[in-house]
Order: structure tokens, then sequence, then C-alpha cells
């Protein structure tokens, strides 16, 4: 098997500790252990991503279109995405050379962007899409339609196009809804909009979300978090689900609720504390 390694590129303790794992884990065996290009990443069986989030983002971005299986050791913070410690490296390892590991896909938005017509710019989409201003202090002013019917205007500081698995990145973190990663729909969230009867929406994932800039303005669309391009007037944005996935190694022992648990510190119950009486 040909294991690949995706690694971020700031150097920290933890990083260092699991790499030398990795290493020494690949020892004697006929398992690849691969620390290349992207090219060469793309041809291998399985991608181990050492990071954070953004690092299974990278990994992600790598595999598309090639239907690599991803698994995420977490060097970082949260990480919903890299579930697994990085004491549990060599465990990980060892279950994906004997091949004992199930696989869950995870939706993703293409974004296609049309100019008179025309087709202009793609791209594809794991998390989210964000629209914001150019300008920090000014706000966007977009008009948006769903399946072709108009649904309204936003003026916000920004809007956002999520995934089940981007709900709990930047979209939970600018008050937007959980959603669980295998449900079939995007949520629409404005942020910081002008109307206070303006909230997220949740839209099944067989929709087309169509975006244009209203009233001489432009936005800057923001991919993944990575890429950015601008969307000019006259210019429309088109979102709807890619037909390809993503695929991330699951061995069936951390799921989705017990991250929720852990990692939103979900305890069920207040603690103690001093009364207000």
């Amino acid at each position: 098997m040909k294991i690949g390694i995706v690694t971020r590129k700031e150097q920290t303790p933890k990083l260092s500790e699991a790499l030398e794992a990795v290493k020494l884990w690949g020892k004697g065996r006929r398992d690849k252990i691969i620390y290349a290009s992207e090219p060469q990443l793309r041809k291998c069986d399985v991608l181990v991503a050492i990071g954070g989030d953004g690092t299974v983002l990278s990994a992600a971005h790598i595999a598309f279109g090639k239907q690599i299986p991803i698994v995420g050791i977490n060097v970082g913070r949260v990480g919903f995405l890299a579930k697994y410690k990085p004491e549990e490296i060599t465990a990980v390892l060892d279950i994906l050379s004997s091949g004992t590991f199930k696989v869950q896909e995870r939706i993703m938005l293409d974004c296609s962007v049309y100019s008179n017509k025309k087709k202009i710019l793609s791209r594809s989409v794991l998390n989210e899409i964000l629209l914001h201003a150019h300008a920090p202090e000014r706000m966007v002013n977009l008009e948006v339609k769903i399946n072709d019917k108009f649904l309204t205007e936003y003026w916000a500081d920004s809007l956002m196009l999520a995934t089940p698995t981007g709900s709990t990145a930047y979209n939970l973190s600018a008050g937007g809804p959980i959603i669980y990663p295998s449900a079939e729909a995007f949520v629409l969230n404005p942020i910081s909009p002008m109307s206070l009867s303006v909230r997220p929406i949740i839209i099944p994932s067989s929709s087309v979300c169509k975006i244009k800039c209203v009233a001489e303005s432009k936005a800057e669309m923001v991919f993944d978090g990575h890429f950015s391009e601008e969307l000019k007037e006259k210019s429309e944005l088109v979102i709807c689900r890619s037909r390809y996935v993503t695929r991330f190694v699951h061995t069936g022992e951390f799921g989705f609720v017990q991250a929720l648990r852990e990692k939103l510190g979900w305890t069920g119950k207040m603690k103690s504390g001093p009364s207000r009486t």
C-alpha cells in the first residue's frame, strides 16, 4: 500500500513527534510512505493528513477526483476532520496497512462563475464558499436565487454557503446550524446582515443556488479558505452539489456525535458553581 503524508507547513513539536512515529512505523515494511509532490500524492492509495482541519482540506483538494481516502491526525486545536490523536497514529497506520477500515463519503460543492453565459471559473469545495467585500469596512449586496426562484437580496458583512462538513467550521463560528455529515443539505448563512429578520437557511443538496452582485458592486469569493477570486458586476456564481465526494477513513471507534461532545464540550448539564441567590 502507498500511504501519502500531507503535513502543515508550520513545524511544531507535536508534528515532529508524529512524523517520527510514521518514520519508525515504516521501517522494514512493504508499505510505502510517500512524502512527495502533489502529482505523486495523487497516486497513493490513502492520504494521512497530519495537522489540523486546514491540512485535511489541503489533502481533500489533492485527492479531488481521485477518490483517495483521507485520515486526519490532529496536531492542531479542535480538529473535526483531523479526528485522531497523535498517540493513535501507529494504530491508524496498522489499520490502513491491513485494509480493515470503512470509508465515509462527504458531499462537496461545485462553484462556477459565468460571464455572458460563458463559464470563466470553476472550483469545488469541501467546506464552504464565502463572499465578502474587498474592503473590510464595506458590506456585500447580493441577489440570491434558489432553483431560479428569487430568494432575497442580502446586505451583510459576508455570505456563506457551507456543506454539512463545513457546518462545524466558519459557519458554526458565525452562528450557523450544525448539519449531520451524511445529510443531503447545505446551509446559506448571511453573516452580520443588516436586517434582523434574515437568518441562515438550510436547503436540499439538489438545489442550484445563483448569486449576483447588486448595484455596481463586487465581491471576493473565498473557496475553502485557500483560494480567492473576484465576482464582478454582471457575472453570476452558480453553486450546486458536486458529482465528486471526499472520502474519509472511518474505523468505527470515533463518530460525529462523540466529536460534538468532546470537541465542543457538550456535557449535558451545567457545571457546579457559585449560587446566584
